[in-house]
Protein backbone atom coordinates (compact mmCIF):
# COMPACT_ATOMS: atom_id res chain seq x y z
CA UNK A 1 0.00 0.00 0.00
CA UNK A 2 0.93 3.43 -0.22
CA UNK A 3 -0.37 7.10 -0.04
CA UNK A 4 -0.04 9.44 -2.72
CA UNK A 5 0.47 13.14 -2.55
CA UNK A 6 -0.44 15.76 -5.36
CA UNK A 7 -0.32 19.47 -5.45
CA UNK A 8 0.38 20.24 -1.63
CA UNK A 9 3.07 23.28 -0.80
CA UNK A 10 6.28 21.52 -0.04
CA UNK A 11 5.69 22.06 4.02
CA UNK A 12 2.92 19.91 3.62
CA UNK A 13 4.69 17.23 1.50
CA UNK A 14 7.25 17.38 4.11
CA UNK A 15 5.53 16.64 7.31
CA UNK A 16 3.17 14.36 5.28
CA UNK A 17 6.29 12.41 4.30
CA UNK A 18 7.53 11.92 7.89
CA UNK A 19 4.10 10.41 9.30
CA UNK A 20 3.96 8.05 6.51
CA UNK A 21 7.31 6.51 7.28
CA UNK A 22 6.29 6.60 10.97
CA UNK A 23 3.10 4.43 10.15
CA UNK A 24 5.32 2.47 7.46
CA UNK A 25 3.78 3.77 4.40
CA UNK A 26 5.26 4.32 0.96
CA UNK A 27 4.54 8.21 -0.28
CA UNK A 28 4.38 8.89 -3.66
CA UNK A 29 4.54 12.21 -4.92
CA UNK A 30 2.50 12.89 -8.03
CA UNK A 31 3.27 15.82 -10.68
CA UNK A 32 -0.05 15.51 -13.51
CA UNK A 33 2.08 17.52 -15.76
CA UNK A 34 4.80 14.76 -15.94
CA UNK A 35 2.29 11.84 -16.69
CA UNK A 36 3.70 9.60 -14.10
CA UNK A 37 2.07 5.81 -14.10
CA UNK A 38 1.00 5.26 -10.41
CA UNK A 39 3.60 3.19 -8.10
CA UNK A 40 3.21 -0.89 -7.99
CA UNK A 41 0.51 -1.86 -5.07
CA UNK A 42 -2.58 -0.48 -3.60
CA UNK A 43 -3.30 3.14 -3.17
CA UNK A 44 -4.49 3.47 0.62
CA UNK A 45 -5.01 7.69 0.55
CA UNK A 46 -4.34 10.31 -1.49
CA UNK A 47 -3.62 13.68 -0.56
CA UNK A 48 -4.92 16.66 -2.81
CA UNK A 49 -4.55 19.86 -2.13
CA UNK A 50 -8.15 21.55 -2.62
CA UNK A 51 -7.46 24.71 -4.01
CA UNK A 52 -5.44 23.40 -6.94
CA UNK A 53 -8.29 20.86 -8.17
CA UNK A 54 -9.78 22.28 -10.76
CA UNK A 55 -13.83 21.68 -10.11
CA UNK A 56 -13.96 19.79 -13.45
CA UNK A 57 -10.73 17.91 -13.59
CA UNK A 58 -11.30 14.70 -15.17
CA UNK A 59 -8.10 13.16 -13.85
CA UNK A 60 -9.48 13.16 -10.37
CA UNK A 61 -12.33 10.92 -11.05
CA UNK A 62 -9.76 8.35 -12.39
CA UNK A 63 -7.25 8.76 -9.65
CA UNK A 64 -10.75 8.17 -7.04
CA UNK A 65 -10.80 4.92 -9.43
CA UNK A 66 -7.87 3.31 -8.06
CA UNK A 67 -9.65 2.79 -4.84
CA UNK A 68 -8.65 4.41 -1.57
CA UNK A 69 -9.64 7.51 0.35
CA UNK A 70 -9.31 10.75 -0.90
CA UNK A 71 -8.10 13.97 1.28
CA UNK A 72 -9.31 17.42 0.39
CA UNK A 73 -6.31 19.50 2.29
CA UNK A 74 -7.77 23.09 3.12
CA UNK A 75 -6.28 26.61 2.47
CA UNK A 76 -8.72 27.65 5.19
CA UNK A 77 -11.00 25.85 7.17
CA UNK A 78 -14.62 26.58 7.14
CA UNK A 79 -18.02 25.37 6.59
CA UNK A 80 -18.35 26.51 3.19
CA UNK A 81 -14.46 24.54 1.98
CA UNK A 82 -15.51 21.55 4.17
CA UNK A 83 -19.03 21.02 1.80
CA UNK A 84 -17.36 21.75 -1.27
CA UNK A 85 -14.93 19.17 -0.88
CA UNK A 86 -17.61 16.60 0.57
CA UNK A 87 -19.50 17.27 -2.42
CA UNK A 88 -16.72 16.69 -4.35
CA UNK A 89 -16.39 13.49 -3.29
CA UNK A 90 -13.32 13.98 -0.98
CA UNK A 91 -13.82 11.60 2.36
CA UNK A 92 -11.74 13.33 4.36
CA UNK A 93 -10.39 17.05 5.18
CA UNK A 94 -7.48 18.75 7.11
CA UNK A 95 -6.52 21.55 7.34
CA UNK A 96 -3.23 23.42 6.45
CA UNK A 97 -0.48 23.55 7.56
CA UNK A 98 -0.48 19.55 8.22
CA UNK A 99 0.29 18.23 11.61
CA UNK A 100 2.31 15.12 11.88
CA UNK A 101 0.13 13.99 15.15
CA UNK A 102 -3.28 13.98 13.22
CA UNK A 103 -1.94 12.80 9.81
CA UNK A 104 -0.41 9.77 12.03
CA UNK A 105 -3.78 9.25 13.46
CA UNK A 106 -5.58 9.33 9.86
CA UNK A 107 -3.42 7.36 8.21
CA UNK A 108 -3.44 4.50 11.22
CA UNK A 109 -7.05 4.67 11.07
CA UNK A 110 -7.41 4.33 7.35
CA UNK A 111 -4.52 1.15 7.83
CA UNK A 112 -6.61 -0.64 10.42
CA UNK A 113 -10.05 -0.48 8.35
CA UNK A 114 -8.03 -1.45 5.08
CA UNK A 115 -8.30 -5.16 4.96
CA UNK A 116 -4.98 -6.62 3.20
CA UNK A 117 -4.66 -7.31 -0.56
CA UNK A 118 -3.44 -10.24 0.03
CA UNK A 119 -6.98 -11.78 1.39
CA UNK A 120 -8.57 -15.15 0.91
CA UNK A 121 -9.11 -16.70 -2.79
CA UNK A 122 -12.66 -17.44 -3.08
CA UNK A 123 -14.47 -19.13 -6.27
CA UNK A 124 -17.76 -18.58 -7.63
CA UNK A 125 -18.52 -21.98 -9.49
CA UNK A 126 -20.94 -22.40 -12.41
CA UNK A 127 -23.04 -24.18 -10.05
CA UNK A 128 -24.17 -20.28 -8.44
CA UNK A 129 -21.86 -20.57 -5.40
CA UNK A 130 -19.35 -18.81 -3.59
CA UNK A 131 -16.67 -20.85 -2.50
CA UNK A 132 -13.49 -20.51 0.01
CA UNK A 133 -10.99 -23.30 0.92
CA UNK A 134 -13.57 -25.25 2.92
CA UNK A 135 -17.10 -23.78 2.89
CA UNK A 136 -19.52 -23.00 0.49
CA UNK A 137 -22.91 -21.23 -0.29
CA UNK A 138 -25.83 -20.18 -3.16
CA UNK A 139 -25.57 -17.16 -4.61
CA UNK A 140 -28.17 -15.25 -6.63
CA UNK A 141 -27.86 -14.27 -9.94
CA UNK A 142 -27.41 -10.62 -9.08
CA UNK A 143 -25.40 -11.36 -6.15
CA UNK A 144 -23.11 -13.21 -8.59
CA UNK A 145 -23.01 -10.62 -11.43
CA UNK A 146 -21.95 -7.81 -8.80
CA UNK A 147 -19.19 -9.75 -7.41
CA UNK A 148 -18.25 -10.51 -11.17
CA UNK A 149 -18.12 -6.87 -11.98
CA UNK A 150 -16.10 -5.84 -8.75
CA UNK A 151 -13.88 -8.56 -9.22
CA UNK A 152 -12.98 -7.78 -12.57
CA UNK A 153 -11.96 -4.22 -11.23
CA UNK A 154 -10.29 -5.57 -8.05
CA UNK A 155 -8.89 -2.76 -5.47
CA UNK A 156 -10.98 0.20 -7.72
CA UNK A 157 -13.86 1.77 -7.16
CA UNK A 158 -17.37 0.87 -8.94
CA UNK A 159 -19.97 3.29 -8.72
CA UNK A 160 -23.63 2.55 -7.46
CA UNK A 161 -24.88 3.47 -10.95
CA UNK A 162 -22.99 0.49 -12.54
CA UNK A 163 -23.60 -1.80 -9.82
CA UNK A 164 -27.34 -1.44 -10.07
CA UNK A 165 -27.04 -2.00 -13.47
CA UNK A 166 -25.12 -5.00 -13.18
CA UNK A 167 -27.86 -6.40 -10.61
CA UNK A 168 -30.37 -6.14 -12.74
CA UNK A 169 -32.26 -2.79 -10.51
CA UNK A 170 -31.69 -4.71 -7.56
CA UNK A 171 -31.31 -2.34 -4.27
CA UNK A 172 -27.43 -2.32 -4.05
CA UNK A 173 -26.55 -2.02 -0.46
CA UNK A 174 -29.27 -5.32 0.06
CA UNK A 175 -27.04 -7.29 -1.84
CA UNK A 176 -23.74 -6.29 -0.28
CA UNK A 177 -25.43 -6.53 2.90
CA UNK A 178 -26.16 -10.10 2.08
CA UNK A 179 -22.92 -10.55 0.73
CA UNK A 180 -21.12 -9.30 3.89
CA UNK A 181 -22.67 -11.96 5.31
CA UNK A 182 -22.22 -14.94 2.98
CA UNK A 183 -18.45 -13.37 3.15
CA UNK A 184 -18.63 -14.29 6.93
CA UNK A 185 -20.10 -17.41 6.86
CA UNK A 186 -17.93 -19.43 4.35
CA UNK A 187 -15.33 -17.39 6.71
CA UNK A 188 -13.36 -15.62 3.84
CA UNK A 189 -11.05 -12.93 4.43
CA UNK A 190 -12.61 -10.53 1.66
CA UNK A 191 -14.07 -7.17 1.65
CA UNK A 192 -16.75 -5.65 0.75
CA UNK A 193 -16.10 -1.30 1.67
CA UNK A 194 -18.00 1.31 0.86
CA UNK A 195 -16.14 4.23 -0.25
CA UNK A 196 -18.12 7.69 0.97
CA UNK A 197 -19.68 9.31 -2.20
CA UNK A 198 -18.20 7.13 -4.41
CA UNK A 199 -19.29 3.58 -4.75
CA UNK A 200 -17.85 -0.13 -3.57
CA UNK A 201 -14.52 -1.94 -3.76
CA UNK A 202 -13.71 -5.13 -3.27
CA UNK A 203 -10.41 -6.25 -1.47
CA UNK A 204 -9.79 -9.61 -2.22
CA UNK A 205 -10.07 -12.05 -5.08
CA UNK A 206 -13.20 -13.82 -6.64
CA UNK A 207 -12.13 -16.07 -9.61
CA UNK A 208 -14.39 -18.20 -12.11
CA UNK A 209 -14.84 -22.09 -11.35
CA UNK A 210 -16.09 -24.61 -13.38
CA UNK A 211 -18.99 -26.48 -13.42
Amino acid sequence: MYALAQSLVPADTEVLAEACAEVGLTLHVAHPEAGQAPPPGALLVSFHRFAAVPPDDPSMEELKSRGGYAVAVLDGVSATEVLAAVSRGFGFTLASPLRRPRLVETLNYLKNVTPSENTQVLTLDGKGSLCSATKSLPVTDAEAELLRLLSHRSGQIVSREELTEATGGEDVNKVISVLKQKFRDIESGAKLLKVPHLGFRLVGTVREGAN
